[in-house]
């Protein structure tokens, strides 16, 4: 039997018979920070995503994630992902994911996650995307391994409530590479190649669902790095960063994690509090674009009021 991969671990769900046929518990243990009083996002990005898949024939493939974050999961209890079927047609299909947990049914997260069948034919279509930037024509060899946590550890102190994951913890194997002089904020782009270990399951939805967890990993660092005067040395500046909303966009319903990826963060604004994020994720062997999203996150600076 093959080894399971780490990331499909984080984002596996069983269904909780007992409460509905469209309900499901969190089936793994969280990822989270040390003493986080709230569960990494990407988990409830990566399981409701496998929660909604589980609800629709396997020919319907994930190419839009839209949610909001609500209330802080807490991480140490299981959590109900409810699973709405509101489409159900020949070509497309759409689910909103509710996430509830304990005795209360207060709303702690919502998703609409859309859905596509791949065996239909499109005829006619308009083919394009943006290219890969030409550092993805590098080889991902050529960047030693455990760059990524050593970036993190010299750049981030550990009080910082970021998901600081160590190297045996890392679910995927990230490649940086040196970020650029910080000046204008929205000139500044993290770079990286990223992939997951082996994948053991066939299925394009373990895929997709481990696309939406890797989604919001170090993703928000993009705007705290960008603009160092204001977040301080290592961050120290920084007294919360989570995400509010994030829209993604998985353009090719093929495309596995577990072969290198090519992608680039970088913030186009910051204002009120929030800041907003741009993601892309390239296929390196094809230099497709297989996955594109912005996210908006709460950013809280010590003197700054709270909200």
């Amino acid at each position: 039997m093959d080894q399971i991969a780490p990331v499909e671990l984080l984002i596996a769900v069983t269904k909780a018979t007992e409460l509905s046929p469209d309900v499901y518990y969190n089936k793994g243990n969280w990822a989270c920070q040390e003493s986080s009083r709230s569960a990494f996002g990407g988990s409830q990005l990566g399981q409701s995503a496998a929660a909604a898949a589980a609800t629709v024939p396997p020919t319907f493939q994930i190419y839009s994630i839209q949610s909001a974050f609500l209330r802080a999961v807490k991480p140490k209890e299981n959590i109900r992902y409810h699973v709405e079927r509101v489409l159900d047609g020949r070509a497309f299909a759409s689910r909103i994911v509710r996430v509830t947990q304990g005795p209360s049914n207060v709303c702690l997260y919502t998703t609409t996650i859309c859905f596509q069948r791949n065996d239909l034919p499109v005829g006619n279509a308009l083919d394009y995307h943006v290219p890969m930037p030409a550092e993805g024509n590098t080889l991902p060899e050529n960047i030693r391994g455990g760059k990524a946590q050593e970036m993190m550890a010299a750049m981030t102190t550990r009080s910082v409530p970021l998901l600081q994951l160590r190297t045996e913890e890392e679910p995927f194997d990230w490649r940086p590479f040196d970020h650029p002089p910080a000046g204008d904020p929205t000139k500044f782009w993290q770079r990286s190649f990223v992939r997951s270990p082996t994948i053991a399951s066939t299925s394009p939805h373990v895929h997709q669902a481990a696309l939406a967890f890797l989604s919001d990993l170090y993703t928000i660092g993009a705007a705290l790095h960008a603009s160092p005067k204001q977040t301080g040395e290592k961050l120290c500046n920084v007294t919360m960063a989570t995400t509010l909303t994030a829209t993604l966009s998985i353009h090719e319903p093929t495309a596995k994690v577990d072969e290198w990826m090519f992608t680039q963060h970088e913030t186009s604004c910051g204002s009120n509090g929030r800041v907003v994020i741009r993601q892309w994720y390239w296929d390196v062997k094809s230099g497709r674009l297989i996955m594109s999203g912005t996210q908006e996150c709460l950013v809280r600076l010590k003197g700054a009021s709270k909200l």
